[in-house]
């Protein structure tokens, strides 16, 4: 089976490339490059470039793999849209997989308790906990304190993901002792998010074409629009 896999959530790009012959992967290669707001016009190139060099044709691919959210609104729109319309074009079937789960899946032989997470901007974070790889919350959108309070029943702590050093860094003295920083975060994303995209269609099939990202905040649009809309109501009452 060959894979390709996709994340555009943060400002890095990883992709993959993975063949499986049954459980073992026989070759792989990835890249993770920090293109900001470049995804949308690079993904492509990068995706055919990498197909040259592995000297696999598209059509040649059994399954496409990315980030289901959450992370950056247009990111996750990035890739998602773009693996869909290859699916479409195609008829390789898609699966998007949890971008928190796919940070956990990094590390999951570390014992204990993860936080996976990603800078949500404004003073916040999107997060997720897990203990001894089981997920014990849903994806959260926190601020600092309040991730403070959800690691203060654990004596120690692993944070992952791409911002775990900048979440480490607003953390008060007594929980920085505690915890301790992936310094390798997301080095191998791309190949786990292969890994566990195969795993999840062989057990669940594949999305439905209409499924879109999983978003834990409603976009600045989303909300200008309601004020709209309430102030439209309130001046008609």
């Amino acid at each position: 089976m060959n894979v390709l896999a996709c994340d555009t959530a943060t400002a890095v790009m990883h992709l993959a490339l993975v063949r499986f012959e049954e459980d073992t992967p026989v070759f792989y290669e990835t890249s993770a490059t920090t293109l900001g707001t470049k995804h949308s016009e690079l993904l492509i190139p990068r995706i055919l470039e990498l197909c040259a060099r592995c000297n696999i044709d598209m059509k040649n691919l059994d399954l496409l793999v990315c980030t289901s959210g959450p992370g950056s609104f247009t990111g996750l729109r990035i890739a998602m849209s773009t693996l869909k319309g290859i699916s479409l074009a195609t008829g390789i079937p898609l699966v998007s997989v949890p971008t928190l789960d796919v940070y956990q899946g990094c590390v999951k032989m570390y014992p204990g308790a993860v936080l996976a997470t990603i800078d949500a901007k404004k003073q916040r974070f999107y997060a997720a906990l897990f203990v001894d790889g089981k997920r014990t919350s849903e994806d959260l959108d926190v601020s600092v304190e309040q991730i403070e309070q959800l690691l203060a029943g654990y004596p120690t702590a692993l944070l992952t993901g791409i911002d775990a050093p900048l979440l480490a860094q607003k953390l008060s003295n007594e929980t920085q002792d505690k915890i301790r920083v992936d310094a390798y975060a997301g080095t191998n994303l791309a190949f786990v998010l292969a890994d566990m995209g195969r795993a999840q269609y062989l057990s669940q099939g594949s999305d439905d074409i209409g499924k879109g990202p999983s978003y834990v905040r409603k976009s600045d649009a989303e909300i200008a629009l309601q004020k709209i809309i309430h102030s439209l109501e309130v001046s008609h009452d």
